[in-house]
């Protein structure tokens, strides 16, 4: 069966395939039959873009276009934008090489801080550097200091932040310039909104463009707008007579600063306010013409390299000629004034011991252990405190110098009580030195402390070294004396807090005597609504001693103002060093006590801004006041004058009057004079001594005198016609 059914399969004819392909036709496989036709002859398929074309093309191409077409082209699609930040070196040394030729060189880019070697950039962050203190002491209105943490802060670099950040400042008001709109006015001592988000965002413009160089290009672009501006505009003014820099149309047109390398004006000196940008032309700082060369000769491109091998690498002390504070320097001095706080150690209690120690024994007290028992209870101690100045029970000046220095080494606090001593106001913390965290808390010339915080076998430990003399000193005392918890005096921030509430408690004496004198004045004055005050007499006749009196308390309200920002500051320094590494009993310990201190700030300045109106107030009464005496003074001046001069008229009248007269006889006398002198022969009278009689002269006299009166009245009518011709001429002219 099996072989005869394979030779019946064996013996069929076989299969053929004859179904054809059915026809697809759509847009899908068009596109993809295209798509392979393009595979298989790349040569037929053509540039489409920038992408395409080749390298060296291409960078010609971007070589012409202008830093802010780079922006644009960034966001045309990922390919531009990859290759642009990929080729951004390349590219932007190109642009800058045909346009920003010499700006480029005057302004040159600042160094981050991550680029510096560790010690290095450890040193340039130190708050004692004098370039640092002098930054953030007077900062400029329009310049924001460069950020400790990201720039460097050699002098190189904070020029070269300076200037950028100028660049983009002065570029901001080019169309108030332009206008003649005034620059707005910022008031010594504020700190406006506008202004701050202004140099906020050039800052931040600036600091991009240390990580970008298509940023740079960008600034360089916006100040070689500015310049063009500013040339065009004193190019306008035809009675600035000044030396300027020669630009044309083509010049401004082409966008390049060309017209910048040939001789011109010098523009070193830096324009510290606003004020300075309606005469300046074009700041190009770093630069300066060289008469022996006859060239510009530029600031060297490695100075930041000379200037970061100068900085010290060690903590820097200041020198003596540095301190604010008068130089302490106290020979010899028997006794010294401490105060330690001791804790007990199974309770929140507290025991404080001040006495004055010998300093013979001085080295015995520095070795004393740290625990004792106070009324049979073991207490530990967390503060030691050195009181220096003078005393105001024994009117001493202690400790001596010797002893201070020797307190300062074995504390390790040189270099806060050298900054503490150079500082007006303020409080800072310093690099840590041998495991003791430094700060140092200041208000000139009341207080200044410089103290450690060390934890020494797990027990925190407070040194402290207080310059406080009078009344600042009793409230210390009476401040330490008060029940405070352990876990808050082992707390580091705790004497910043004492100092903190000693401030607050001053201004709110202040500002009770301030409020004394101004309801005495208001008394005097009048000008208030108060129905519990009368006014006893009229101010008048001590009106400068009451202004006086007001002036001066606009004075204290200024002082009380820096005492209430000297204790915003103490407290924003405490929130931020609370969590500081310390057991777990002292972290949160402040916390209360800062609540309360903010709490009362906040009222302080409401306190102290209703009395500074009532200051103001009575200021404005007493200058109307002396206003309305000094115009009854004025009336009554006119009042005479005017008297005089209507006396002096009458006057003027009569004398007139008289020289008419005078003017009427006088023709009349010089005829008779004249003939009666013997210079004529008349003929002698004939007839009695009795008789009287005229004679031929009679007659002559009056020929004479008669037409020489009416000449002389002629001619003074005609010399008033030509006064009054004359004054008429000048008024109309005028010329007077």
């Amino acid at each position: 069966m099996r072989n005869s059914s394979a030779t019946a399969l064996s013996d069929e004819p076989p299969l053929v395939d004859l179904t054809q392909a059915l026809p697809v036709k759509s847009k899908r496989t068009e596109r993809l039959r295209k798509k392979l036709q393009k595979k298989a002859h790349p040569k037929l398929v053509g540039a489409r873009g920038f992408e395409d074309l080749p390298y060296e093309l291409t960078m010609s191409i971007f070589r012409l276009l202008r830093p802010r077409d780079f922006f644009a082209l960034c966001r045309v699609s990922k390919g531009l934008r990859a290759f642009t930040l990929a080729e951004e070196s390349r590219i932007c040394e190109s642009v800058i090489e045909l346009r920003y030729p010499v700006l480029a060189r005057c302004l040159q880019r600042p160094v981050l801080m991550e680029n510096l070697d560790e010690p290095v950039r450890q040193a340039l962050q130190s708050p004692l550097r004098p370039e640092t203190q002098t930054m953030y002491s007077k900062p400029y209105q329009h310049v924001q200091p460069p950020d400790l943490t990201l720039v460097c802060t050699c002098m190189t670099c904070v020029l070269r932040w300076n200037s950028l950040c100028l660049a983009l400042d002065f570029a901001h008001w080019q169309d108030d310039l332009d206008t003649g709109k005034p620059l707005p006015i910022i008031p010594r001592g504020t700190h406006p909104d506008w202004n701050n988000n202004l140099l906020s965002k050039n800052a931040a413009m600036v600091l991009k463009s240390m990580r970008s160089s298509l940023w740079y290009m960008r600034i360089l672009e916006i100040h070689l707008g500015a310049i063009i501006r500013s040339v065009r505009r004193h190019g306008q003014n035809r009675g600035n007579q000044r030396r300027r820099f020669l630009m044309t149309e083509e010049d401004a047109c082409n966008e390049t600063d060309v017209f910048l390398e040939p001789h011109g004006p010098q523009t070193v000196d830096f324009p510290f306010s606003r004020d300075n940008y309606y005469m300046l032309e074009a700041y190009l700082p770093g630069r300066s013409w060289s008469a022996d060369r006859n060239r510009w000769v530029y600031f060297p491109a490695n100075q930041h390299d000379t200037d970061v091998e100068r900085v010290p690498q060690a903590p820097v002390n200041f020198p003596a000629s540095r301190q604010v504070w008068q130089k302490y320097d106290i020979p010899k001095c028997p006794t010294i004034n401490v105060t330690e706080i001791w804790s007990h150690d199974d309770s929140l209690a507290t025991c404080v011991e001040s006495r004055p120690i010998s300093s013979f024994a001085l080295d015995n007290w520095l070795e004393e252990p740290a625990n004792k028992y106070i009324r049979a209870d073991p207490y530990t101690r967390t503060v030691r405190l050195v009181w220096v100045g003078e005393d105001p029970g024994t009117f001493r000046h202690s400790p001596s110098t010797r002893e201070l220095q020797q307190l300062l080494a074995a504390w390790n606090l040189q270099s806060g009580y050298d900054y503490a001593l150079s500082c007006y106001a303020g409080v800072a913390a310093l690099p840590p030195q041998h495991g003791a965290r430094i700060f140092t808390a200041t208000y000139h010339p009341k207080l200044a402390m410089a103290w450690t915080h060390a934890i020494i076998d797990g027990t925190p430990e407070v040194n402290m070294v207080v310059f406080a003399e009078g009344e600042e000193r009793k409230e210390l005392l009476l401040a330490l004396k008060s029940q405070w918890s352990s876990s808050f005096v082992s707390h580091p921030m705790f004497p910043a807090f004492l100092c903190s509430l000693m401030l607050s408690q001053e201004l709110d004496i202040t500002l009770d005597d301030i409020k004394t004198v101004v309801r005495n004045v208001e008394a005097r004055t009048g000008h208030h609504r108060f129905s519990t005050r009368r006014q006893v007499r009229p101010a008048a006749g001590e009106l400068g001693s009451l202004s006086a009196e007001m002036s001066g308390c606009a004075a204290k309200l200024a002082n009380g103002t820096r005492k209430l920002k000297v204790v915003e500051a103490l407290n924003a320094f405490m929130i931020k060093n609370a969590e500081y590494d310390i057991p777990a009993k002292a972290r949160n310990a402040p916390t209360s006590h800062l609540g309360l201190i903010s709490q009362r700030v906040e009222m302080q300045f409401v306190d102290s801004a209703y009395v500074q109106q009532r200051v103001q107030v009575q200021i404005a009464a007493l200058f109307h006041l002396i206003a309305q005496q000094d115009n009854a003074i004025a009336f009554e001046t006119a009042s005479a004058t005017r008297s005089i001069a209507k006396d002096s008229l009458q006057d003027s009248s009569s004398m007139k009057m008289l020289a008419l007269v005078a003017m009427f006889f006088l023709p009349g006398s010089f005829v008779a004079a004249l003939f009666s002198t013997p210079l004529f022969d008349w003929e002698k009278t004939e007839g009695s001594a009795i008789s009287v009689g005229t004679k031929p002269q009679f007659a002559l006299f009056w020929a004479v005198a008669v037409p020489l009166t009416v000449a002389t009245f002629a001619l003074y009518a005609m010399w008033i016609v030509m006064q009054k011709k004359r004054l008429k001429r000048r008024l109309t002219t005028g010329y007077v």
